[in-house]
């Protein structure tokens, strides 16, 4: 693994991001700049490469670790400068690795506050196209995951959060909290359920609305400024989750877990909203 820049000079934990050279990589790093600069974190840019695994990726011929470190090094100052704008002066850690692009982000996860990535392409085109690199770290990281399925909604735009009245919701609802309060939106709390459906005005004596009520016991007196909505919806809860969140700066949900593998680890609901959602979408592991 080859740093560039030196250590990082930031004492608390970076915000990691991986790049492929590809768009989504570039739209993810500047969401990463963005969340990082919100933090007073230090951004740390990732691209991992194998010998070879994709040749036209680089020169013909250039295929020993010094040459292939060479291009990942202009891989990743590449994709550094296409998002200037919102890199600006933040402390940055350029990193290049051998290795498989999940494992080298999982390892990286270790130490990171978040680690970021994005996804294959944009539009209809990829809806439903989650990738192997996407699932596997947001499946098994050490940390939480966002992976930017798009831009997210204006900057006042609420931060969408799945609850579900088991024990994850409180680091999941931690997480939401959190990111809200830091960027100064409000929260919309989501439960979906075959019984019920309401709003922040539906009836406490309704079961669903009930759980969510209980899910947010605590957190809106720790987050006083955070205005927060209380949804339930009536149906599948991959629909519901997508559906509330279209327009939102992010959805967070939770996953059960750390497996070695992804499909069995982030659960239905994790996985079809990776799939399906139109904003970036964190994914936040239960507390250790």
């Amino acid at each position: 693994m080859g740093e560039h820049v030196g250590e990082d000079p930031n004492a608390g934990r970076p915000v990691t991001v991986g790049v492929d050279g590809r768009p989504g990589g570039v739209q993810a790093l500047s969401w990463a700049a963005a969340e990082a600069r919100t933090r007073g974190a230090a951004l740390r840019v990732v691209h991992a490469y194998q010998l070879p695994i994709a040749p036209a990726a680089y020169p013909p011929g250039d295929y020993d670790v010094y040459a292939l470190d060479e291009a990942a090094q202009e891989v990743v100052s590449g994709a550094v400068a296409e998002a200037a704008p919102e890199v600006g002066d933040l402390p940055v850690v350029e990193v290049t690795a051998e290795g498989n692009a999940v494992q080298v982000l999982l390892a990286e996860s270790a130490s990171a506050a978040l680690v970021v990535v994005g996804t294959r392409g944009r539009g209809w085109l990829a809806r439903g196209v989650l990738g192997s690199c996407s699932a596997g770290v947001a499946a098994r990281a050490h940390c939480p995951v966002v992976v930017v399925r798009g831009p997210g909604g204006p900057p006042d735009a609420p931060v969408v959060v799945g609850v579900d009245g088991t024990d994850l919701s409180d680091t999941v609802l931690a997480f939401a909290f959190e990111h809200a309060a830091r960027h100064g939106v409000g929260l919309r709390a989501v439960l979906c359920s075959t019984t019920g459906a309401g709003s922040d005005a539906g009836s406490e004596a309704d079961e669903p609305a009930r759980a969510v009520a209980e899910a947010l016991a605590g957190w809106r007196e720790k987050y006083p400024d955070v205005r927060t909505d209380r949804i339930v919806v009536r149906g599948r809860p991959v629909d519901g989750l997508v559906e509330e969140s279209a327009g939102a700066r992010l959805l967070v949900v939770g996953a059960r877990g750390r497996h070695a593998l992804a499909g069995t680890l982030l659960g239905s609901v994790s996985q079809g909203v990776l799939r399906e959602a139109s904003v970036p979408v964190a994914v936040v592991h239960p507390a250790p």
